[in-house]
Protein backbone atom coordinates (compact mmCIF):
# COMPACT_ATOMS: atom_id res chain seq x y z
CA UNK A 1 0.00 0.00 0.00
CA UNK A 2 1.47 3.59 -0.98
CA UNK A 3 0.57 5.78 2.25
CA UNK A 4 1.19 8.09 0.41
CA UNK A 5 -1.37 8.08 -2.33
CA UNK A 6 -4.26 6.80 -0.40
CA UNK A 7 -4.26 10.00 2.06
CA UNK A 8 -2.47 12.41 -0.99
CA UNK A 9 -6.13 13.83 -1.02
CA UNK A 10 -7.61 12.97 1.94
CA UNK A 11 -10.96 14.74 2.40
CA UNK A 12 -12.87 13.93 5.06
CA UNK A 13 -16.62 15.59 5.30
CA UNK A 14 -18.24 14.69 8.94
CA UNK A 15 -21.37 15.89 11.29
CA UNK A 16 -19.49 15.13 14.43
CA UNK A 17 -17.22 17.40 16.12
CA UNK A 18 -13.55 17.24 14.74
CA UNK A 19 -11.46 16.70 17.49
CA UNK A 20 -13.98 13.50 18.29
CA UNK A 21 -12.99 11.71 14.72
CA UNK A 22 -9.50 13.70 13.91
CA UNK A 23 -6.72 12.47 16.29
CA UNK A 24 -7.57 9.21 16.19
CA UNK A 25 -7.51 9.39 12.90
CA UNK A 26 -4.09 11.15 12.65
CA UNK A 27 -2.53 9.24 14.93
CA UNK A 28 -3.18 5.90 13.17
CA UNK A 29 -1.11 7.61 10.39
CA UNK A 30 1.75 7.97 12.84
CA UNK A 31 2.86 11.20 10.72
CA UNK A 32 4.46 14.07 12.75
CA UNK A 33 3.11 17.15 11.42
CA UNK A 34 0.27 17.35 9.51
CA UNK A 35 -1.69 20.48 7.89
CA UNK A 36 -5.28 20.81 7.38
CA UNK A 37 -7.82 22.59 6.02
CA UNK A 38 -11.49 23.19 6.99
CA UNK A 39 -11.70 21.98 10.27
CA UNK A 40 -13.85 24.89 11.52
CA UNK A 41 -12.09 24.77 14.89
CA UNK A 42 -11.69 28.13 16.80
CA UNK A 43 -8.28 29.99 16.40
CA UNK A 44 -5.74 28.89 19.53
CA UNK A 45 -3.60 26.28 20.35
CA UNK A 46 -4.51 23.16 21.99
CA UNK A 47 -2.52 20.50 23.67
CA UNK A 48 -3.67 17.00 23.72
CA UNK A 49 -1.87 14.09 25.63
CA UNK A 50 -0.34 12.79 22.26
CA UNK A 51 -0.26 16.23 20.18
CA UNK A 52 -1.19 19.77 19.73
CA UNK A 53 -3.27 21.61 17.59
CA UNK A 54 -3.00 24.90 16.33
CA UNK A 55 -5.64 26.31 14.60
CA UNK A 56 -6.43 29.65 12.54
CA UNK A 57 -10.54 28.81 12.30
CA UNK A 58 -13.16 31.63 12.87
CA UNK A 59 -14.07 32.58 16.23
CA UNK A 60 -17.97 31.90 15.61
CA UNK A 61 -19.67 28.85 14.69
CA UNK A 62 -20.06 29.36 10.86
CA UNK A 63 -18.34 25.92 10.11
CA UNK A 64 -16.37 27.36 7.42
CA UNK A 65 -12.44 28.28 6.53
CA UNK A 66 -9.32 27.50 8.81
CA UNK A 67 -6.18 26.67 8.92
CA UNK A 68 -4.85 23.90 11.51
CA UNK A 69 -1.27 22.24 12.10
CA UNK A 70 -1.43 18.86 14.08
CA UNK A 71 1.83 17.93 15.70
CA UNK A 72 3.00 14.86 17.63
CA UNK A 73 3.89 15.36 21.05
CA UNK A 74 7.29 13.89 20.10
CA UNK A 75 7.92 16.38 16.97
CA UNK A 76 6.28 19.53 19.13
CA UNK A 77 10.28 20.05 20.47
CA UNK A 78 11.01 21.31 16.95
CA UNK A 79 8.62 24.32 17.50
CA UNK A 80 10.20 27.67 17.47
CA UNK A 81 6.80 29.30 17.03
CA UNK A 82 3.73 29.98 15.49
CA UNK A 83 2.18 32.80 13.58
CA UNK A 84 -2.03 32.42 13.28
CA UNK A 85 -2.54 35.40 11.01
CA UNK A 86 -6.24 34.73 10.06
CA UNK A 87 -8.76 32.19 9.01
CA UNK A 88 -7.44 31.15 6.16
CA UNK A 89 -3.22 31.54 6.65
CA UNK A 90 -0.94 30.15 9.48
CA UNK A 91 2.84 29.66 10.15
CA UNK A 92 4.11 27.18 11.82
CA UNK A 93 8.13 27.76 12.20
CA UNK A 94 10.56 24.26 13.23
CA UNK A 95 13.85 25.16 14.49
CA UNK A 96 16.67 23.33 12.16
CA UNK A 97 20.40 23.11 12.89
CA UNK A 98 21.25 26.18 10.97
CA UNK A 99 18.15 27.83 9.76
CA UNK A 100 14.29 27.83 10.60
CA UNK A 101 12.02 25.76 8.27
CA UNK A 102 8.59 27.87 8.25
CA UNK A 103 4.98 26.08 7.22
CA UNK A 104 2.80 28.20 5.53
CA UNK A 105 -0.79 26.59 5.94
CA UNK A 106 -3.37 28.41 3.50
CA UNK A 107 -6.77 27.95 2.25
CA UNK A 108 -6.76 30.19 -0.77
CA UNK A 109 -10.28 31.08 -2.18
CA UNK A 110 -11.98 29.39 -4.80
CA UNK A 111 -12.62 31.10 -8.51
CA UNK A 112 -15.88 32.11 -7.73
CA UNK A 113 -14.92 34.39 -5.05
CA UNK A 114 -14.62 38.04 -6.00
CA UNK A 115 -11.18 39.36 -7.21
CA UNK A 116 -11.10 41.62 -4.25
CA UNK A 117 -11.33 38.71 -1.67
CA UNK A 118 -8.54 36.51 -3.55
CA UNK A 119 -6.55 39.82 -4.08
CA UNK A 120 -6.72 40.51 -0.33
CA UNK A 121 -5.99 36.93 0.49
CA UNK A 122 -2.42 36.91 -2.10
CA UNK A 123 -1.53 40.14 -0.96
CA UNK A 124 -1.51 38.97 2.69
CA UNK A 125 0.32 35.58 1.79
CA UNK A 126 2.66 37.79 0.03
CA UNK A 127 3.43 40.35 2.92
CA UNK A 128 3.50 37.60 5.52
CA UNK A 129 6.05 35.51 3.18
CA UNK A 130 8.35 38.63 3.37
CA UNK A 131 8.83 38.76 6.82
CA UNK A 132 10.19 35.16 7.16
CA UNK A 133 13.89 35.62 6.88
CA UNK A 134 15.54 34.93 3.55
CA UNK A 135 18.10 31.93 5.34
CA UNK A 136 15.01 29.94 5.85
CA UNK A 137 13.34 27.71 3.72
CA UNK A 138 9.54 28.32 3.22
CA UNK A 139 6.87 26.26 2.48
CA UNK A 140 3.60 26.75 1.49
CA UNK A 141 0.84 23.97 1.41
Amino acid sequence: MDLEKEYENWNVECKQDPLKVLPNELLNLDFDIVALQETWLESGIQKFDNFTLFSSGLECKKHEFGCDFYVSGEFFKYVKDVKIINERICCLRLKAKWFSYPLINVHAPTNEKTEEIKEEFYNLLEQNINQIARSDIKTIL
